[in-house]
C-alpha cells in the first residue's frame, strides 16, 4: 500500500519538473532565436503566451478535476507537459513554435490546482501548511534549477534539455499513474460539504459560475485579491530587476541573476522551514500581514538603494513576503473552501495568479520608462494598501466571530 508521504513526494517531483521545464527555456532562447531567425520581441512572447494560457486554462482544469477526479487530470497534464515540451528545438517556424508554448502553458495549468486539492484532500488542517510549504519551497527550488540545467544540457544541443524534461516528466506520470492513491468522496461527505457550501449543486455547473461566485465569497474573495496582488509586484520586480542592475546599480547582467537566485533560494527556504511554524503560530491572516509587511519594506528599500549590499538585502525581504504570504493564502483558501470545489477554486487561484503576472511586467515596465524606481515604489505601496485591507477584513470577521461560526484558522486570526 503506498503511503501518504510517497505519494506527497510524488506531488512535489510533479511540481519540480514543470518548474524545471519553464526555467530550461530561458538560457535556450538565443539558439532558438537563431535557428528561426526570429526578434527578440517574438522570443518574449514564447514566454508570455505560457502565463496567458495558464491564465485562461487553470479554472477549466479545476472545474473538471472536481468532475472527474484530481489523479487523471494530474496525470494527463505533467505527461502533456512533457511531450509538448519536448517538440519545441524542432519547431519549424515562430508561430509554430508560439503554438506548443501556449499549449504546454495549458498542460502545465492542470498541474497546480490538482496538486494542491490532492493535498488538501489527504491532508489535515493541522498538516497541511508543513506540507504545502514543502511544496512551494521544491517550486522554488525548481526554477533555481531551470536556467542553470537548460544552459548545461544545451552545451550537448539545443534539444537535449527539452528532451531531458520531456522524458522525466513522462516517467514522473507514470510514477503518478502507479503510486498516487485513488481518492474518492463518500456521498455522507459530499451532502455534508453540500450544506455547508455557500453555492448550490445546480450553480456548480459552470465553472464560470465557480470563478464568479469565488469572487463573491466571503472568506475566499480576500485571499484571491492578495494572491493578486502578490503575484502583480512579484512579476513587476521580475521584469525590471536586471534593467535596474545595469541602469541605477550600475552592475552587470551576471549580479542580477544572483539576485534572482537569492530571490528564490530565500523564498523556497522560508517555506521549508519558517513558515509552518509561523502560520501555526499566529494563523493565516497575521501570517498573510507578515509576509506582507516584509514586502513592504523590500521594495521600499530595493527602489532607494544604491549599492548591492542594500539590494540584497531588499532581494531578501521580498523573498520572505512570498515565503509567508503566497502559501498562507494556499493553506486559508484549502481550509475554507468544500472539498468537492478545491479542483475549480484552486484553479481560479491560479487563473488569478497568472492574471497578476501577465499584468505585472506591462505595469512594471510602464513606470520603469518615467522613472527606474518608480515600479518598486508603487509595488511597495501597493502592499502597504493591502496590509490595511486585511486589517480591516480581519476587524470585520472579530466583529462577525460571535454570531457566524469560523474556522480555527480565522478565529486564532482573529
Amino acid at each position: 500500500m503506498v503511503t501518504l508521504s510517497v505519494a506527497i513526494w510524488v506531488l512535489m517531483s510533479t511540481m519540480f519538473l514543470t518548474n524545471i521545464g519553464f526555467g530550461v527555456i530561458l538560457p535556450t532562447l538565443p539558439i532558438l532565436s537563431r535557428q528561426l531567425g526570429a526578434s527578440a520581441f517574438e522570443m518574449g512572447l514564447a514566454i508570455s503566451v505560457f502565463s496567458v494560457a495558464s491564465l485562461f486554462a487553470s479554472s477549466i482544469w479545476g472545474a473538471v478535476s472536481d468532475r472527474i477526479g484530481r489523479r487523471p487530470v494530474l496525470i494527463f497534464g505533467v505527461v502533456g507537459y512533457g511531450l509538448v515540451s519536448a517538440l519545441f528545438p524542432w519547431a519549424p517556424s515562430v508561430p509554430v513554435l508560439l503554438m506548443l508554448r501556449f499549449l504546454a502553458g495549458m498542460m502545465a495549468a492542470a498541474v497546480f490546482p490538482s496538486s494542491l486539492a490532492l493535498v488538501t484532500e489527504w491532508t489535515s488542517s493541522e498538516d497541511r501548511p508543513k506540507i504545502l510549504g514543502y511544496m512551494g519551497s521544491v517550486n522554488g527550488i525548481g526554477f533555481i534549477c531551470g536556467p542553470p540545467v537548460g544552459a548545461l544540457l544545451s552545451v550537448y544541443g539545443v534539444a537535449v534539455p527539452f528532451v531531458c524534461v520531456g522524458l522525466l516528466s513522462v516517467i514522473n506520470g507514470l510514477l503518478a499513474l502507479r503510486l498516487l492513491p485513488r481518492v474518492e468522496i463518500r456521498k455522507e461527505e459530499e451532502e455534508q460539504q453540500e450544506q455547508e457550501a455557500d453555492v448550490s449543486p445546480i450553480e456548480r455547473t459552470s465553472w464560470l459560475n465557480r470563478m464568479t461566485q469565488s469572487l463573491q465569497n466571503r472568506m475566499i474573495a480576500p485571499l484571491l485579491i492578495g494572491t493578486f496582488v502578490i503575484s502583480l509586484v512579484d512579476s513587476s520586480i521580475s521584469a525590471t530587476l536586471s534593467y535596474f542592475f545595469i541602469g541605477p546599480l550600475q552592475s552587470t547582467q551576471t549580479m542580477a541573476g544572483w539576485g534572482f537566485m537569492v530571490n528564490a533560494a530565500v523564498s523556497s527556504l522560508a517555506q521549508g522551514t519558517v513558515f509552518s511554524r509561523v502560520y501555526t503560530r499566529f494563523g493565516d491572516v497575521w501570517t498573510i500581514i507578515i509576509g506582507l509587511s516584509f514586502g513592504v519594506a523590500g521594495y521600499l528599500i530595493f527602489g532607494l538603494s544604491s549599492t548591492l549590499l542594500w539590494a540584497f538585502g531588499a532581494i531578501g525581504l521580498l523573498a520572505l513576503c512570498g515565503g509567508l504570504a503566497y502559501p498562507a493564502i494556499t493553506t486559508s483558501i484549502s481550509i475554507h473552501t468544500p472539498r468537492e470545489l478545491q479542483g475549480s477554486i484552486f484553479g481560479t487561484h491560479s487563473t488569478i495568479g497568472s492574471l497578476g503576472r501577465t499584468l505585472g511586467p506591462l505595469i512594471a515596465g510602464w513606470l520603469f520608462s518615467y522613472q527606474e524606481r518608480i515600479p518598486f515604489l508603487f509595488s511597495s505601496g501597493l502592499l502597504f494598501a493591502t496590509i490595511g485591507f486585511y486589517v480591516v477584513w480581519m476587524h470585520r470577521m472579530r466583529n462577525q466571530a460571535q454570531n457566524i461560526p469560523q474556522t480555527d484558522s480565522v478565529q486564532k486570526s482573529c
